[in-house]
């Protein structure tokens, strides 16, 4: 096998590369930096970041750049990457509503919701709810307020009367 002087150059250049990189990589080298934050970087760090802060005092700052600054020095509720808990207001008790009856009117569908008879678009009596979708399996709810959507599904009257 004959190696041609280009190949034994590129070679030789790789090899310097590889040797080279293993010696940065491995040689030791000084004491690295503490990651630990002491009560004396803590103060310094303080100390400019109110420096930074009466600076920007003395620049006319729109409001909401003003709102930035001052909730940029506030700490962190929590982990802002945690799934959000479920909004209290967009819980809506299933129990409250019964759908027991359905009813096909031509092209119209009804729906019987805690003994009345509702289509499409109407609001129930029981406040701040509308009707979105009548099936005969389910019926879809809308609240007016927050736009929070809840599926009630059929359920036999006679589940309620025990006949």
């Amino acid at each position: 096998m004959d190696i041609s002087k280009r190949e034994r150059i590129l070679l030789g250049a790789m090899g310097t590369a590889v040797l080279v990189t293993a010696v940065i990589m491995f040689w030791p080298g000084g004491q690295p930096p503490s990651p630990e934050m002491t009560p004396a970087k803590l103060a310094e760090s303080q100390k400019a970041a109110e420096g930074q802060v009466q600076a920007l005092e003395l620049i006319k700052l729109q409001e909401r750049e003003s709102y930035a600054v001052k909730n940029a020095q506030l700490p962190w509720p929590g982990d802002p990457f945690a799934p959000k808990p479920p909004d209290p207001e967009a819980q809506v008790d299933r129990a409250k509503f019964q759908y027991t009856g359905f009813i096909k009117l031509g092209n119209r569908n009804l729906a019987v919701i805690n003994g009345r008879e509702y289509q499409v678009g109407e609001s129930l009596d029981t406040g701040g709810f509308e009707v979105l979708e009548i099936t005969a399996e389910a019926v879809v709810l809308q609240s007016t307020g927050r736009k929070n959507t809840v599926r009630i599904p059929y359920q036999d009257p006679s589940f309620f009367t025990g006949r």
